[in-house]
């Protein structure tokens, strides 16, 4: 014969489980290399952004965010990451874009 003990009630009300919580603290932490392509990702998209908006914007600003995304995405490359959040997916490839648009924008704002 088994005992099987009722469910006490307590009275006090259960917590509800916040899913966000719960689903942050499922994840994996970050590797070094991943925090370097999330914050260079930002700055893709700030760069994007100010692509979009050139006419309403100073370049400077695109020749800023394009040096601070071309030197992000070093340090992920340098710390091993391989494969970006960014539509062009590939690191090297993203540099190469924001460096051809660092040079045009520097271009831009030596000669006009």
């Amino acid at each position: 014969m088994s005992a099987v003990s009722p469910a006490v009630d307590t009275g006090s009300p259960v917590a509800p489980v916040d899913p966000v919580r719960a689903w942050l603290a499922a994840r994996p932490a970050l590797t070094r290399a991943q925090k370097y392509d999330r914050l260079a990702f930002t700055f893709c998209k700030m760069g994007t952004v100010g692509l979009i908006a050139w006419l309403v914007t100073p370049p400077i600003f695109v020749f800023a965010v394009a040096l601070v995304a071309i030197g992000l995405y070093g340090k992920a490359v340098a710390l091993g990451i391989t494969r970006s959040q960014c539509i062009l997916r590939r690191p090297l490839l993203i540099m190469g874009f924001w460096a051809a648009v660092a040079a045009a924008d520097a271009t831009w704002l030596l000669l006009f």
